[in-house]
């Protein structure tokens, strides 16, 4: 049974070829109305349990999949899974999960590349981010370079004052750019995913986002997928192991 029809598949690969993004619409709202209780609870949770004061009040929370059944039956949603093998053009394992929850005032992603970290073969693994907001530059969505898929792996430069605003234990939302070549033309696109789409980011898309200058939040939950057969880097930070996706989505769905 397929979830996607012949048109979103068109629409992804000519998104994922040509800009690097493809977004697919997922949720209803009430759906991810359910999802940021289900987030709230389990955020609210690790503050009572915070007695080492390690984590901010909203401080991205890592790996939220573990702490939440619901949230574990929607990183194996058949629509996010069969997209991604579509893209990726084989099967998959799960990287790792985060949650965002960007409240107002708080501050932006530095412009970056997924494949960075993973230090996976391009082609071979991608991010997906569903909205559980409106997501717009106001409140801090994601922009990127359209077509800087095709670059290779950037280098990047250190800002050693700008990384000490990052979160305790959260080391790389800030002060480690990567550093677009000299001259280029690409088309920065401002980030607009409505409230329960999903967006697929290629590995070597260079994205980021702003400060949210709204007085609303910019939830979202995320996922990482790579081929069965990459190698991949486990991160002194996320701890990556490989997420078996078909058992759970025999649980699930």
């Amino acid at each position: 049974m397929s979830y996607l029809t012949k048109e979103e598949k068109q629409q992804l690969l000519f998104d994922w070829r040509y800009k690097g993004v493809s977004v697919l619409n997922l949720l209803t709202e009430e759906q991810v109305d359910e999802y940021n209780l289900e987030l709230e609870k389990i955020r609210l949770e690790r503050s009572q349990n915070d007695s080492d004061n390690e984590w901010g009040e909203y401080d991205p929370f890592m790996y939220p999949h573990k702490q939440s059944e619901k949230l574990k039956e929607l990183l194996v949603h058949p629509k996010i899974i069969e997209a991604t093998e579509f893209l990726l053009q084989g099967e998959v394992v799960g990287l790792q999960t985060w949650a965002y929850f960007k409240p107002a005032g708080q501050l932006g992603r530095d412009m970056h590349q997924n494949i960075f970290y993973t230090q996976c073969d391009a082609n071979e693994v991608l991010n997906v981010s569903i909205a559980f907001d409106n997501h717009d530059p106001q409140n801090g969505s994601v922009w990127y370079y359209e077509g800087t898929q095709n670059l290779g792996r950037l280098p990047i430069e250190i800002d050693e004052e700008r990384a000490g605003s990052n979160p305790k234990n959260w080391r790389n939302e800030r002060g480690k750019p990567c550093v677009m070549p000299e001259g280029h033309t690409f088309p920065k696109i401002d980030g607009y995913l409505r409230k329960g789409q999903v967006a697929f980011i290629h590995s070597n898309v260079v994205h980021g986002s702003e400060p949210n200058h709204s007085n609303r939040f910019r939830r979202n939950f995320l996922a990482g997928f790579s081929l069965k057969k990459s190698t991949f880097t486990q991160g002194t930070h996320m701890k990556r192991e490989p997420i078996d996706v078909y058992s759970i989505q025999k649980k699930y769905w």
